[in-house]
Order: structure tokens, then C-alpha cells, then sequence
């Protein structure tokens, strides 16, 4: 079947022909929104243009259309490609500054006291935006927002098809939406008490009881905050972050309360933080009642949208091969050491060498170091011969750390524990990868053990999940060429066992183990 140039169907002139196999994987999502099926699972290798298929999904149905992105920076990305075609972008109130009060973010502002601000209607930027997004045909936001916006508020309006790219990053969206922390600072105030158990009945229990000590007192707290706003006076700081504070506490009782499935409840510092153990049972609270949803990931599995709690009976699959040269993006791994919490000081210092005998032979280009915790990448960063051409980033300034990599020029190293998702780094922004250790999560943490009983396989599902992430950041077209090493003798167990986990384009780029660090790709 010849379809039409791209930039024809979507007026855009950057996309004047199909990347190889997206033509086949658009027709087939036209056909599944012709078709019964609400859900259909899209598996495209990196660097096949997911976010084109999702724009033209939208275009060339109709259909008012959400996409979801995993990070502010993919949806910057994808904005940067498709604004000019009438995409609109939304975040977080924390990306906007009040307009009464300019020295606050749209989140801290008076309007969240009960107070009326004649700006919320013609003058805030963030309720400007919110209402452009309401109005257009495709909006742009990321998961984080948008379960807010449908817990917190109204939501975005009436969805007709939910795109939901990197779908792999929902269950984790999900968990960390639904978690909840409680201080003992938080509900000392109120005369409440933990409970001396971690027994989630009695959890789930003490929440709705104590919800309404809390409902009760912000009330109180909104009335007096009216009737200071009534007669001309400021509201008290003090009693603004009360007032948040309350409405905060009290959504997170209701939360506990109104949970279903297993929760764990676990002491941590001077609280208690409270997890579901699965999320799946959550998953209508993001597709809504959307009639279409379309989810798309490089590494999306039927074990990933099982977790999330996508029926079988009302989803179709596709998994796409890579048109990628495989020995453009070779997976090899070099013998250095076993990395994990017993690493001692030789096997350390063993480790960091390695890395700096890799950094050494490919001087004159790029690369990323993907080092699972920040710990680790402090350490390297110490020890390393190199540590003068690497750069890194802390949990607030990803996005400016990534411009500023992306900006440099080689040789420069790239040290990460956590951009493995939904970052493109191709050509020259990146020439190899090397993998510090096999992502596993915490599987000490109360929560992970839990599902590991109900599921011995999850931990190392998700390791998986996320170095094959890892390995797809550096190779974004057929022309592209990223070697991918990893450093961490834990693959010669892991691999052989868990390689099921992994799609088969990835499975076919693996050489194995080599004798010393090889020569770079040319």
C-alpha cells in the first residue's frame, strides 16, 4: 500500500517520508480505530517516530486526542516538532507564575485558599492555558499532570482517543500518584495518632476515621480565610500553607481509605509511607471512559499492560522488528566485575578503571554512563581519570543538564542514573553507552519483596525493561551508530535468564562477552 508523504497528511514539512515500517504501523492503528477494540498495544523500536504516528492517529481520525509523555522533556520534544500544527502543551501549576502575586507559582497562589482572583477567568497563565487545552483538538501534557488533573480537578475535557506514549512508565506514574506519606508532624496538631501496627486494615481504617478530624478543620481554615478576603484583608501566610497543608492531608486519607487491593505500610523517618503492592486495579483512573486508547512503547510486553490493567478481551497487539542495521547498535558486555551492594573497594576501583579504559578510546566523540543510583555515580565521578569532561544532574535540573550535554562537544560524558526514558540523544549527541550496572530495583524494599511473592520474575522484568531503555537512548535512525557495553558481570547470569523480557530486536543486537573493551564503532 503507497500512502501519502507524512508532511502531506499533517501539513508539516519536517516529515517528508515515512521512517521504514512506521507506513505499516499507522495503517494498522487507522484500521484499530475503525475497529471494536478500545485498547491497541503498539511495540516500535526506538527511533520509529512514535510521536508522529500519535499526531497523525489524531489527524487523520478526527478524534480530540491527549498524548501522554513520560517526561516534561519529551513533551518539550514533541511540542518543538508539532506546536505549529495546532498542538497545545500543558503542565503543572508549578510551570506558571501567579499574576496576582508574581513571586509565587500558580500552586502557592491565593486562588488555592478560597479566595476569588479575578485573574483565574482572563489574566493567570496557567488557567489561560488550561483553557486553550480544554478547546483544542490535541493536547500535549505528561502523566504526572494529567492523573492530578483527574484526581485533583475537572480533568481536560472530553477525550476521544488517549495516546499513551512510553507506556511502560504508567505503572510507575500510577504507583507514585497513589503513594502517601504521612508526618507525624503532619497530624500531630489534630490529636491523631498512628496506628501501632502495620496491618493495612487498620490503616485503611485509621484513614477514614482521622479524614474527618481533617475535613472538619479545613473547613474551618477556608471559612476564616473568606471572611478575611470579604472585608480587605490579606490572608496570613501562616494560614495559606495551613489551608494547603489540610487539603493535602485530606486527600491522602481519602486515598487510604477508599483503597483497594493490598497496600504495605512501612515506617519510614518520622512517619509512615503507605504503597499499593499492584496497580492494575487502578488502571481505569487513567484510561477514564475514553473510547479509543492507544498505548505505545519500544519495550511494551503483555506482562506490561496486564500490570496496568488493560483486559485482554478488548486489546489487539502489534510488535515491530527494528529497520535498524543491528551492527550499528552492537550490545556487548566486558568483563570487570559483579556490581551490587557488596561491591567492595577492589572491585570498585576495578569498575571505575574499566569505565575510564572505555571513555579512553573514544575521546573523540560522546557518551552516556548509566550508573542506577546517584551514590554510584558520585563515586565514579571521584574516582574517574575523566571526571573533568563529565557532566551530570541532580533530580531538579535534568532537562537544563541535558540541553547543556547535548550542546557540548567531544569528547564529553554524560554520567546518569535516571535518563533512561524518553530522552533522544542521536547522531553525535551520542556515540556509545555504557551500562554500569544491570538496573535492578531495590528488591530490600518491602513493596518489591511483596510482588516478587506474588510474582518471583517482576524484579528482573523490570531490570530488563529498563536497560533495554538504557540501551536505545544513542540510536535513532537506520543512518545512526551507537555501541551499547556494559560493565557489570551480573549480565553473564542475567541475560541467559531473563532474555525473554527483552523484545526480539534487542535479543538480535546482543555479541555477548568480549575479551577487552573493543575498538569504537567507526
Amino acid at each position: 500500500m503507497n500512502l501519502p508523504a507524512p508532511s502531506l497528511l499533517i501539513g508539516h514539512p519536517k516529515f517528508p517520508e515515512w521512517y521504514p515500517g512506521q507506513d505499516v504501523a499507522f495503517s494498522s492503528t487507522m484500521d484499530w480505530l475503525a475497529s471494536g477494540k478500545r485498547f491497541y498495544c503498539l511495540s516500535v523500536p526506538t527511533g520509529s517516530g512514535k510521536s508522529l504516528l500519535a499526531i497523525l492517529a489524531a489527524k487523520m481520525s478526527g478524534r480530540r486526542t491527549i498524548i501522554l509523555t513520560a517526561t516534561k522533556g519529551l513533551q518539550d520534544q514533541i511540542m518543538g516538532d508539532f506546536a505549529s500544527i495546532g498542538a497545545v502543551n500543558i503542565k503543572g501549576q508549578n510551570n506558571y507564575r501567579c499574576t496576582l502575586d508574581p513571586s509565587l507559582r500558580v500552586d502557592d497562589g491565593p486562588c488555592h485558599d478560597g479566595i476569588k482572583c479575578e485573574y483565574k477567568a482572563n489574566g493567570c497563565p496557567y488557567y489561560e492555558r488550561l483553557a486553550e487545552a480544554i478547546a483544542s483538538p490535541i493536547v500535549v501534557t505528561n502523566y504526572a499532570y494529567y492523573m492530578a488533573q483527574i484526581g485533583h480537578s475537572s480533568g481536560l475535557g472530553h477525550i476521544d482517543l488517549l495516546v499513551m506514549d512510553e507506556a511502560h512508565m504508567a505503572f510507575s506514574t500510577l504507583e507514585s500518584y497513589l503513594q502517601c506519606f504521612f508526618g507525624r508532624d503532619e497530624i500531630g496538631p489534630f490529636g491523631i495518632e498512628f496506628p501501632q501496627t502495620n496491618e493495612w486494615m487498620e490503616w485503611k481504617l485509621w484513614a477514614s476515621r482521622s479524614r474527618h478530624i481533617v475535613s472538619a478543620e479545613l473547613d474551618r481554615t477556608k471559612a476564616e480565610a473568606s471572611s478575611l478576603s470579604s472585608i480587605g484583608h490579606p490572608v496570613p501566610s501562616a494560614l495559606s500553607r495551613r489551608n494547603r497543608t489540610l487539603k493535602l492531608l485530606e486527600h491522602k486519607m481519602a486515598t487510604i481509605a477508599g483503597a483497594i487491593g493490598k497496600w504495605i505500610a512501612q515506617k519510614s523517618g518520622s512517619g509512615w509511607r503507605l504503597s499499593p503492592v499492584w496497580v492494575s486495579q487502578y488502571g481505569p483512573g487513567i484510561f477514564q471512559d475514553t473510547p479509543k486508547v492507544l498505548l505505545m512503547s519500544a519495550i511494551l510486553s503483555e506482562k506490561t499492560v496486564d500490570a496496568i490493567g488493560v483486559p485482554k478481551s478488548e486489546r489487539d497487539f502489534l510488535v515491530m522488528d527494528s529497520y535498524f542495521p543491528i551492527d550499528s547498535t552492537p550490545v556487548v558486555h566486558v568483563p570487570t566485575a559483579r556490581i551490587n551492594h557488596r561491591l567492595d573497594e577492589y572491585g570498585a576501583v576495578i569498575w571505575a578503571t574499566r569505565i575510564d579504559q572505555i571513555i579512553q578510546r573514544r575521546t573523540d566523540r560522546k557518551g552516556i554512563v548509566f550508573t542506577v543510583s546517584y551514590k554510584r555515580r558520585d563515586d565514579l565521578m571521584q574516582r574517574s581519570r575523566y571526571n573533568s569532561i563529565m557532566m551530570s544532574h541532580s533530580r531538579e535540573d535534568v532537562i537544563r543538564m541535558v540541553e547543556r550535554f547535548r550542546e557540548s562537544k567531544a569528547p564529553s560524558v554524560f554520567i546518569s542514573p535516571s535518563v533512561t526514558s524518553g530522552w533522544d540523544f542521536p547522531e553525535d549527541d551520542c556515540r556509545y553507552i555504557v551500562i554500569g550496572k544491570i538496573p535492578y530495583p531495590d528488591t530490600r524494599d518491602p513493596v518489591m519483596k511483596e510482588r516478587t511473592k506474588d510474582d518471583k520474575d517482576w524484579t528482573s522484568f523490570m531490570a530488563m525493561e529498563t536497560l533495554v531503555n538504557e540501551a536505545g537512548r544513542g540510536t535513532r535512525s537506520r543512518l545512526d551508530k551507537c555501541e551499547v557495553l556494559i560493565v557489570d558481570d551480573s549480565w553473564k547470569w542475567f541475560y541467559p535468564s531473563y532474555k525473554q523480557f527483552a523484545p526480539t530486536w534487542f535479543q538480535d543486537r546482543v555479541v555477548g562477552s568480549v575479551a577487552s573493551v573493543p575498538d569504537p564503532l567507526i
